[in-house]
């Protein structure tokens, strides 16, 4: 017999016996034996223990990127979806102070309050009295700030350089802020003619807390000059002057000279612009208990950016605003929601303007008694 065989112990495994080994199988005749190949000698391979390759890891590092940057702008567009709810939110709130106070007054608050007996027309900035915001204050559940305010002084600079209004004229109020504009609540910027506390030799009041809402004027030059930086196809000349003071403003306030009301929105509530957007520090004058910045205007096209190479805007260079001294291009509308900036009608709903609007239809939707015709679908 030639090779030998592979026996079976007991258990059933089995047992190589010793002695040459054969390859392939017995051609004997009669014999049907397999011989079985030999192993191979040597260390065998090592198991393979669990866990990732290098390259395993890159993948799934790479996966994971991927993820979090096709998910990143939708949480980003979520968290400004609930910034521009509480906007909207806000300017609700401030439509029903602001119909509660004409309710109760007769007419919406003017800007330029003067102590009795001064001329309207004429009004130092030492006889400010009251903003429009602060008169509408008992109307929107901040009765204690308003009663801690001394109507019969200045807001500032009075006697006492407006220390005894100190306290409540820095008071900040959440319903004045725009949830999406970043800036701080106290700016660092003085405040021209328009903060709180002791004058600085340039005239500069160090104090004046933030707004970002502000009443509509109109659609009047912020420009003394005859003509204006960006005239309106329908309208390319100024109006009276700058400002709209008197009986030449167009909106729902009147920077000083006169007060109106709902019956003088000729033009309908649902087609006129009460209050709109803007950047607290976009314009040296804005916060809310100065009666000479609580306004802005429908000239200034819409969400302009001030650069640091404008006249006299002081910007950072990539269309930020910060405390611009140029009050031409700073009383105007604007907001940091992409590409929208949201208004407060007459009739008290809350609706966005996109920046590309017509200038002329958003002229239009500014002034209350112009007799313009605007299409539903214009804006």
């Amino acid at each position: 017999m030639i090779g030998r065989t592979f026996g079976r112990d007991w258990s059933g495994s089995s047992r190589r016996s010793s002695g040459p080994q054969f390859h392939g199988h017995n051609q004997t005749k009669g014999t049907n034996v397999q011989v079985q190949p030999s192993r191979r000698t040597g260390l065998s391979r090592p198991p393979r223990s669990p866990g990732f390759t290098l390259i395993e890891l890159l993948v799934v590092i790479a996966i994971i990127a991927v993820l979090i940057g096709l998910l990143l702008p939708a949480v980003q567009a979520a968290r400004e979806a609930a910034r521009r709810a509480q906007c909207s939110n806000n300017l609700k709130q401030l439509g029903i102070a602001m119909h509660n106070y004409h309710d109760t007054v007769g007419s919406f608050p003017t800007l330029l309050w003067a102590m009795p007996g001064t001329n309207n027309n004429t009004i130092a900035n030492n006889t400010f009295r009251a903003s429009f915001f602060q008169m509408i204050l008992p109307f929107m559940e901040q009765t204690p700030v308003y009663n801690a305010i001394n109507f019969s002084v200045p807001f500032a600079r009075g006697p006492d350089n407006g220390a005894i209004n100190l306290t409540a004229l820095t008071t900040q109020i959440a319903g004045f802020m725009c949830p999406s504009d970043n800036s701080p609540n106290q700016t660092q910027y003085g405040r021209w003619d328009s903060g709180v506390g002791p004058t600085a030799a340039n005239g500069q009041s160090p104090l004046g807390p933030k707004l970002c809402y502000f009443a509509n004027a109109g659609d009047n030059s912020t420009d003394s000059n005859t003509t204006s930086p960006w005239p309106f196809t329908s309208f390319p000349q100024v109006r009276g002057g700058a400002f709209g003071n008197g009986s030449t403003c167009t909106g729902i306030v009147c920077r000083q000279g006169g007060t109106y009301g709902l019956r003088d929105m000729t033009d309908g509530t649902s087609n006129t612009f009460a209050i709109g957007e803007s950047l607290y520090e976009s314009c040296q004058w804005f916060s809310w208990p100065n009666p000479n910045g609580n306004y802005a205007f429908s000239s200034v096209p819409v969400n302009l950016k001030i650069t640091i190479f404008e006249q006299t805007g002081y910007g950072d260079g990539t269309g930020r605003l910060r405390n611009s001294g140029n009050w031409v291009s700073g009383f105007g509308f604007r907001s940091k929601h992409p590409g929208i900036t949201q208004f407060l009608y007459g009739d008290g709903r809350v609706a966005a303007i996109k920046d590309s609007i017509n200038r002329d239809v958003y002229r239009a939707l500014s002034t209350r008694s112009m007799g313009e015709v605007i299409s539903s679908d214009a804006f």
